[in-house]
């Protein structure tokens, strides 16, 4: 979206603001003795000259950039950018930001199984479905390799998924009767 610009000075209009200024100047420097005629008149029509080619350059007003939307959905194309940056630190192992992804997931996928990882007896139940040197790293906060975080998601995927609640929908229409699929 490109800005209207205001109207343009008219010629004489321009004239008298740049050329006469510009005159005056020619003759208090003729008549001071600082500059002869001749060079007083050649930097007359230089400074009109650089005062008119600046008014006439574009502004270089531009239509700005829209505003990047705040409202990111998980799984949106900038969380997977933002998390391919943040995989590593600068000596090699797993940032923080893709480690706590991961122990989300696993959370998530334990609390489909009733195992809490915050519970007393949580640790135990979770090495019975993960292994205990996945749950030793889960619990841990020491600097971890890409390969312990594969085998670690390895290991959240032999975790059965909840299975997928059947029977009415939660939320009727009037449009579409509870218990009646969408199509």
């Amino acid at each position: 979206m490109t800005r209207t610009r205001p109207p343009r000075a008219t010629t004489l209009r321009a004239l008298l603001t740049v050329g006469l200024p510009a005159l005056a100047a020619c003759a208090a420097l003729t008549l001071t003795g600082v500059l002869d005629l001749l060079h007083a008149a050649l930097l007359v029509v230089v400074v009109a000259t650089a005062i008119a080619l600046w008014r006439r350059l574009d502004d270089g007003d531009e239509a700005p950039w829209p505003d990047v939307s705040r409202d990111r959905r998980d799984g949106a194309r900038n969380d997977v950018s933002e998390l391919g940056w943040a995989t590593f630190t600068r000596s090699g192992a797993v940032g923080d930001r893709v480690l706590g992804r991961v122990r989300d997931l696993a959370a998530a996928r334990l609390a489909e199984q009733g195992v809490d990882l915050a519970a007393p007896d949580g640790p135990e139940a979770a090495a019975r479905l993960l292994g205990p040197d996945v749950v030793d790293g889960l619990v841990g906060r020491r600097p971890v390799s890409r390969v312990e975080v594969h085998r670690w998601l390895d290991a959240i995927d032999t975790v059965p998924a909840a299975p997928p609640q059947s029977g009415p929908s939660p939320s009727p229409s009037p449009d579409r009767p509870a218990g009646r699929p969408t199509r």
